[in-house]
């Protein structure tokens, strides 16, 4: 038996990155077998051209083997479906699928695409999920797979220069591009008292705000040690009420870099990991931007130097990729064993 996983290909950004950060780790577990998978436009393919390439793809898998589908491969639902069809052929092969995101709970145009995902994800043996909300969420949906195991958070594995600590400043950092509409809070920041830093560039944003850029940095290494030199906190936020939504299910990447980087976090009280963060005092869990600019504003420092030590603790389990290992081992130990 030998154990197989997806890769996507032909495509940048966190989508990538995190698909073969996955893929490492399952190779360094289990010596996996990666199948590449190349972004693509399906259409172009006719029915022929798409089963000769799902062969190539599926070329070294043999009966009775696990195969690990890291979800979504970004070419449609239609191409999911007939990759699953294509693998079906080959008697006895277990599948796991890895859910990175749900793409209809990510756009509210997909919506109708979900009951295609739920034909998918009805189609595993065994489901590896960001939350348990998520699992509870796709059971009301109809999901009828009994095996998941829940992933809970990203690991980000960057190498950080440990001898800069985080130093207590009343400011919250925010990675992401603050160009698209969810993300909108961000130009329109109004608080004089604590300072909103942004992965950046001045641009066309209006002066006088109490905002300061840090320019777009691509590199995960300099971007994690860049937030960590800036101090203060880490922030997590949407204004768009369908993302905000889908915050409340799924595991996002911008929390693990921020405590990678070893900063405390500030985060909506709905996310499925803020229990967490408080549990351990990881940083705030808030109702409102409002409620977080006052507690920092409040904050002395002390009390943010024992976030940063409980911080600087809790990072090495993402730095060392411990959630991605615990959740591919723990799937295929509850696939084989029970």
């Amino acid at each position: 038996m030998r154990i197989h996983i997806t890769d996507i290909y032909n495509i940048g950004g966190t989508a990538a990155q995190f698909q073969h950060m996955v893929t490492d780790i399952a190779r360094e577990l289990f010596s996996c077998n990666e199948l590449g998978v190349h972004l693509y436009p399906m259409d172009s393919d006719s029915p022929e051209m798409l089963r000769t390439r799902m062969d190539g793809i599926l070329a070294a898998v043999e009966w009775d083997d696990i195969v690990i589908l890291q979800s979504p491969t970004w070419n449609g639902v239609l191409f999911d479906q007939a990759f699953i069809e294509r693998l079906n052929r080959y008697g006895g092969v277990k599948k796991i699928l890895f859910i990175h995101d749900v793409t209809p709970l990510m756009f509210e145009s997909n919506r109708n695409l979900l009951p295609g995902y739920m034909q998918i994800f009805n189609d595993m043996d065994l489901l590896i999920v960001p939350s348990q909300k998520m699992a509870e969420f796709l059971a009301g949906e109809g999901l009828t797979v009994q095996k998941i195991v829940v992933q809970r958070m990203w690991d980000f594995p960057v190498s950080i220069d440990t001898s800069v600590t985080p130093q207590f400043r009343k400011v919250m950092n925010f990675a992401g591009d603050t160009n698209r509409d969810k993300f909108s809070f961000a130009k329109g920041w109004n608080y004089d008292s604590v300072k909103l830093v942004v992965t950046a560039r001045e641009g066309d944003w209006k002066h006088g705000v109490n905002i300061e850029f840090l320019g777009w940095i691509q590199d995960q290494n300099i971007l994690a040690n860049v937030i960590r030199k800036s101090g203060g906190f880490g922030l997590l936020w949407a204004e768009d009420g369908y993302w905000k939504e889908y915050m409340k299910l799924n595991a996002c990447s911008k929390l693990s870099l921020y405590l990678a980087a070893g900063l405390p976090v500030i985060v909506p009280n709905s996310i499925p990991e803020a229990g967490t963060i408080l549990r351990k005092d990881l940083g705030l869990a808030v109702e409102s931007l409002d409620e977080a600019v006052e507690t920092v504003e409040g904050m002395e420092e002390g009390r943010y130097r024992q976030m940063v030590q409980n911080v600087e603790r809790f990072a090495e389990l993402i730095r060392g990729g411990f959630f991605t290992r615990k959740a591919l081992t723990d799937a295929v130990f509850y696939l084989l064993y029970d």
